[in-house]
């Protein structure tokens, strides 16, 4: 099983390590600016013993610990053994530690510097011994104790610091988290809790907004399954029905002319289906996806539809008014038959007595229905689930769509130019 990287402890780990290391790196400086300090001390006190001692050859002078001398063989014999070579570099000191440790002193030091006093060489050397009382120890803490003590309790105290942080901000996450994980349906219609960051809080909000975009649209195909099953119910029970009536007349007899009514609704109820399915079929295309384009009547296609589709007005009172023209258009055949129809299906079935008014001209084509009396489906379903496909295939094709309550009816009328 593969362990996932916790994104808190790695946020920790980063800036311990960060923070531990500049402190350690700091206390090394300090350490070495403390060492630096003391020799730059000790060699400007040197160079001003030069400087003030009157001296000879074989004569050296000794004051306060330092011994100046005008040849480096006139320097003590323990400095010429422990500088292991004559200064080549005037206004360099030279410096030879024995023992000592960062809590402790050193045991001996032998220091030499090399300068010039107006054309003259001078050799100017000092010795310090702990065991002789020239180099005391410094009273209290030690500095190194100091400097270590206090990279320690740096590093406490950022470690202290860091993890309070860390905890301020862990308690916002995990209540975001847990926030995130308990969200529904009924969570998402409530206001965002305060997250104390504002980071957070966009998060909070992106996070919203996409599980409300998810829950609109399962709620879209909730509805749409709901109108796919309303609407291929009757074409089914309508079959069904007329296939065990057909198999009754056929056993006992019965006329042909009943016999072709049975097969002309089992027939209906079937290109009901047939129309249904393609249009769901057309759905499942890829946006955008270019379409075969042929040479289209529209006003003879709408004329041919209305005509295939009066067996929906048989028993009702209702006045259908055409006005088209001749004109054709490159269209997608297929897809302008399929959207046609279902609204021209729609705006029969729905409409019990009254008129629906079908015009087009050029590539706009308007359906308008006027009910004085309505389908019992209609104040559910509006339209029904023909417009609700209708208006997935024209927002998938960029056409022009336009659906408006109306008294008592609707109008929907399609623009197939691009």
């Amino acid at each position: 099983m593969k362990l996932t990287p916790s994104l808190r402890i790695f946020v920790l780990l980063v800036m311990l390590f960060t923070g531990i290391s500049t402190i350690l790196i700091l206390s090394m400086l300090s350490v070495h600016y403390f060492i630096s300090g003391m020799d730059q001390i000790l060699q400007s006190t040197m160079y001003a013993q030069a400087q003030d001692q009157q001296v000879i050859d074989g004569q050296p002078k000794t004051s306060h610990f330092f011994t100046v001398a005008s040849r480096w063989q006139d320097l003590p014999e323990e400095i010429q053994q422990n500088i292991k070579s004559e200064p080549s570099e005037f206004n360099v000191l030279y410096k030879n530690i024995i023992g000592g440790s960062p809590i402790t002193p050193p045991v001996k030091g032998f220091f030499v510097i090399k300068v010039l006093k107006g054309n003259e060489v001078r050799y100017v050397s000092s010795i310090f011994d702990s065991k002789a009382g020239t180099m005391s120890p410094p009273k209290g803490i030690p500095f190194f104790v100091v400097i270590l003590a206090t990279a320690i309790l740096g590093i406490v105290m950022f470690t202290i610091v860091l993890m309070l942080m860390m905890r301020k901000v862990a308690r916002p996450m995990k209540r975001l988290r847990t926030w995130a994980k308990g969200l529904n349906s009924q969570q998402l219609a409530q206001p965002i809790p305060d997250f104390h960051f504002s980071e957070l809080n966009t998060l909070a909000d992106i996070v919203k907004t996409s599980l409300g975009t998810v829950q609109e649209s399962l709620d879209r195909e909730q509805q749409f399954l709901g109108y796919a099953s309303h609407e291929l119910r009757t074409p089914i029970a309508v079959i069904r029905t007329n296939t065990e009536l057909l198999q009754k007349l056929i056993s006992k007899g019965g006329s042909a002319e009943k016999q072709a009514q049975v097969l002309n609704r089992i027939e209906r109820a079937g290109l009901t289906m047939t129309d249904l399915t393609e249009t769901l079929l057309w759905l499942t295309r890829r946006e955008g996806k270019s379409l075969p384009l042929n040479d289209v009547n529209l006003g003879q296609l709408i004329r041919q539809l209305v005509q295939e589709l009066r067996y929906l007005i048989h028993g009702k009172n209702i006045e259908i008014s055409i006005e088209t023209d001749d004109s054709t258009h490159q269209l997608p055949d297929t897809l302008c038959r399929i959207i046609i129809t279902n609204i021209i299906r729609n705006a029969l079935q729905h409409t019990i007595e009254g008129s629906v008014t079908i015009r087009q001209s050029s590539t706009l084509v308007s359906i308008a229905n006027q009910c004085d009396s309505y389908a019992d489906s209609f104040e559910e379903l509006g339209f029904g689930l023909g417009l609700e496909l209708t208006t997935r295939l024209i927002t998938q094709y960029d056409w022009d769509y336009q659906n408006l309550d109306t008294n008592r009816g609707h109008k929907v009328s399609i623009d197939f130019s691009r």
